[in-house]
């Protein structure tokens, strides 16, 4: 202990004698400790921390897995499957489900319609969550007659509540019904594997007896708890067994499901561990070239120190404790830049979670913070820094030799053999590791860039989206449905400044919609493929509004009324795909689910592209709302002005047409086709922030090096230039030096970057991980650099006069 406080205060004083090293070095080790800690306070907030629910690893997700036929491996459940899983499953102690639905609290000055879920009374009884406030609902709450309770979100009893006690056991107004609010959830719940962006403000009680024979039309998301003694691979195998014997008792069925288990973690953070991680590598990578970087500023520091330590020696002091001295000051070198780190992580967070947009869903973003676990992070990693970056110069004064540190002059200054080793090898490392996230920058610019410009099939500027969903027993019919959509179409498209008002069932890009399956009518089908589409509800001049062509036949009009014949536009990949060089205008389809029965196809529509990344046309089905009256539609306004600037007066327009309904999502289609590319651009943004930083660690570095070198081969130059060597001989030699240096590390850093680029491959689009064009640019940017780093201690070199350069030592 003595020791190592003896040790502590020497090298606290040698840090305060040489401020401006110690400053460079620290905010070196800062910035890497920084950023690295900042990515694992969203891998710990989001991927590690404890669920909000009692044995989260025994909760599983229970999805309707279509992608063996074309569809949606996350896609919702039929109530009669969900009935048949509780029935014959073996491995789950009990199962749920939920509903999403809109309700309307209306007994407001202004009307409030947050998203809940209908969900059974066992509901928070399987998931293990009590209420904060009040109760959970109990067994016969769920049934016709008694459904009438209501429980409610923390937020929504701070904003709407006040977070008053008096709330519990209140009557509350819900779509014009008197219901009891009988319990307030903890702040930190969250329904599991949400499907919608929005989270739920309200779960009702409610039983879905009156669907148990509804096999076409999925609705529900179910999970379950597992019994003591049976593993998650356990339950996946007997729900997909399960799965095989429904579909062979019910062969009638167009595709039937598989069900797919998987543990609730996986689940709700699987999509994002995978970025998440790639981040963390990334970061990883700076931090090795922060520390080559700081091991090389140490390397010549103790070469500078020789002296004084061959002094230390000569006096008796042992090389161990030499050593131990050395790495002391590294360790805490790297507790300042530690320290420092954390302020960094601080201030990351914020513009970190600002990057991830809220239609992404990410879950628990409240638990992104410097805790005690981060902490503890950013400290063990300050410890391993200084390990990595330390090995170097204590290696060196363990190897140094006494008698030609102890001599005045000569090469002992240069660290010697050993230090130079170091020295290049560092520099090497810093330029190939720099080449790999140049790389993988480059790749993921390429990506996004070509995401932006995809021709998505339509013209998302100017157009602005505003989400309508209608509620309770005034909307219960088609025809009040019908008669709301086009009234409120006409009052839109008179508000000054737009062109052309219509609605979608759901606005492009697709990613969110379940496929819907079909046979074409009057002729025979491959029964060994699956026929799917996208199914979207339109209003007349929808596609003029968002400029997607007609390419054949028309599009869905004023005269396609509630009594004329049913009719359909298709997607030119729907031609394409089932139809081959057959013309499809004039035949017709027989759709299943809630659009079920025979649609005539008059029109054929250019494609749509999903978005994300990995988008491609997608065979979809248009059918007209007045022979498809579906609840919710997203109103398209294609504006001669900005479109957010009419947002407010398209709501107040919407809330005109009655009060039982609900209106969100207000935001230009531009903004809806960009949340799909959230990853990209997340992945994007971050990896050419490392990436730039690297280039800067990495050119310092080299300049260091080479001034390090050029400065110790002095006498050597005034020697070359003695005997007649021009001062662009020497320019050449030392500029020389240092792009040969970056030229084996772009050597090395193209090898890595071939590995690393399979990492990045699913991410990618429209551009190969093994691009040689982005290879050969990150390669030309750092021997550009290598060079450009160099010039500048060449050039002083080569102003040295011989006879001063001869005598110096």
């Amino acid at each position: 202990m003595r020791f190592l406080l003896r040790d502590s205060l020497y090298a606290i004083r040698l840090l305060r004698r040489s401020p401006a090293f110690t400053s460079l070095a620290a905010a070196i080790i800062a910035l890497g400790i920084g950023a690295a800690t900042a990515i694992f306070s969203l891998i710990y907030g989001v991927v590690l921390n404890a669920l909000p629910f009692r044995d989260a690893d025994r909760l599983m997700a229970i999805w309707s897995d279509f992608s063996k036929s074309g569809g949606n491996r996350r896609a919702y459940t039929a109530p009669a499957d969900y009935f048949d899983w509780i029935e014959r499953s073996r491995s789950f102690a009990a199962m749920t489900a939920y509903r999403n639905t809109n309700r309307t609290l209306t007994a407001l000055d202004h009307p409030l319609t947050p998203l809940a879920n209908e969900v059974p009374a066992n509901y928070f009884d399987v998931l293990g969550v009590q209420a904060l406030r009040g109760r959970t609902f109990v067994a016969g709450e769920d049934q016709a007659g008694t459904d009438n309770v209501v429980v409610i979100s923390y937020s929504l009893w701070k904003s709407v509540f006040n977070g008053s006690d008096d709330v519990i056991g209140k009557t509350v107004e819900l779509d014009g019904r008197a219901v009891q609010l009988i319990g307030v959830l903890p702040p930190g719940f969250r329904t599991p594997n949400n499907a919608i962006v929005t989270p739920p403000d309200l779960w009702i009680a409610a039983s879905f007896d009156a669907q148990r024979l509804e096999r076409v039309q999925r609705s529900l998301v179910a999970f379950g708890r597992l019994k003591p003694g049976v593993s998650p691979a356990q339950a996946e195998a007997e729900m997909a067994s399960i799965s095989a014997q429904i579909a062979r008792e019910h062969p009638q069925r167009a595709a039937a499901p598989i069900a797919w288990a998987r543990t609730i973690r996986e689940d709700m953070i699987g999509e994002f561990r995978g970025a998440f991680l790639l981040l963390l590598g990334a970061v990883g990578i700076m931090l090795l070239i922060a520390c080559a970087n700081v091991a090389n500023l140490l390397l010549a520091r103790a070469a500078g120190r020789a002296r004084e330590v061959a002094l230390r020696t000569a006096l008796g002091a042992s090389r161990a404790a030499i050593v131990r001295q050395m790495l002391t000051e590294s360790v805490l070198l790297a507790l300042i830049g530690g320290a420092a780190g954390i302020m960094v992580a601080q201030f990351s967070i914020g513009p970190l979670l600002a990057l991830i947009p809220a239609a992404a869903d990410l879950p628990f973003a409240e638990n992104v913070q410097i805790n005690l676990p981060v902490l503890a992070f950013a400290m063990g990693l300050s410890l391993l820094t200084a390990i990595l970056f330390g090995l170097a110069p204590a290696r060196q004064a363990l190897h140094a030799s006494l008698i030609e540190s102890l001599k005045e002059g000569g090469r002992s200054r240069t660290g010697g053999r050993e230090g130079a080793r170091w020295r290049n090898a560092l520099i090497v490392v810093e330029v190939g590791l720099s080449i790999v996230l140049l790389t993988g920058a480059g790749l993921m610019v390429q990506t996004f860039w070509r995401l932006s410009h995809l021709n998505l099939g339509f013209d998302a500027s100017r157009v602005l989206n505003v989400r309508n969903s209608l509620r309770g027993a005034t909307y219960a019919t088609g025809e009040a449905r019908r008669n709301h959509f086009v009234t409120a179409a006409a009052k839109l498209a008179a508000i000054p400044g737009v062109e052309s008002v219509s609605a979608v069932s759901f606005p492009p890009p697709l990613d969110p919609i379940a496929p819907t399956h079909f046979t074409l009518a009057g002729e025979a089908s491959d029964p060994g493929r699956d026929y799917t589409a996208y199914t979207l509800v339109v209003l007349p001049r929808y596609f003029e509004t968002l400029r997607n062509p007609i390419l054949s036949g028309r599009g869905i009009t004023e005269a396609d009324t509630a009594d004329s014949l049913r009719v359909a536009v298709v997607t030119k990949e729907l031609a394409h795909r089932y139809f081959a060089d057959r013309d499809p205008v004039g035949r017709s389809i027989r759709l299943s689910g809630p659009q079920a029965g025979e649609w005539r196809i008059v029109g054929i529509a250019a494609d749509i592209a999903d978005s994300g990344n990995h988008p491609e046309a997608q065979p979809v089905v248009y059918l007209p709302h007045t022979q498809a009256p579906v609840g919710t539609m997203s109103f398209l306004l294609r504006t001669r002005v900005a479109p957010a600037s009419l947002g407010s007066i398209a709501e107040r327009t919407l809330w005109s047409t009655g009060r039982l309904m609900n209106v969100y999502r207000i935001m230009t289609l531009e903004q809806v086709v960009e949340e799909g590319r959230w990853q990209s651009r997340f992945t994007m943004i971050l990896l050419t922030l490392f990436a730039a930083l690297a280039l800067i660690l990495a050119t310092a570095g080299i300049y260091a090096v080479i001034s390090y070198l050029a400065l110790q081969r002095t006498r050597e130059i005034g020697i070359r230039m003695a005997l007649g060597a021009r001062p662009v001989d020497v320019l050449r030699m030392v500029t020389g030096q240092g792009v040969a240096l970056a030229a084996v590390g772009v050597a090395f850093g193209m090898v890595a970057s071939l590995a690393a680029g399979r990492v990045l491959a699913s991410r990618l689009y429209g551009v190969a991980a093994t691009d040689p064009l982005t290879l050969a640019a990150g390669s030309v940017l750092l021997l550009l650099v290598a060079a450009a780093a160099s010039a500048g201690p060449a050039m002083r070199a080569a102003s040295v006069a011989p006879a001063d350069a001869l005598r110096r030592d």
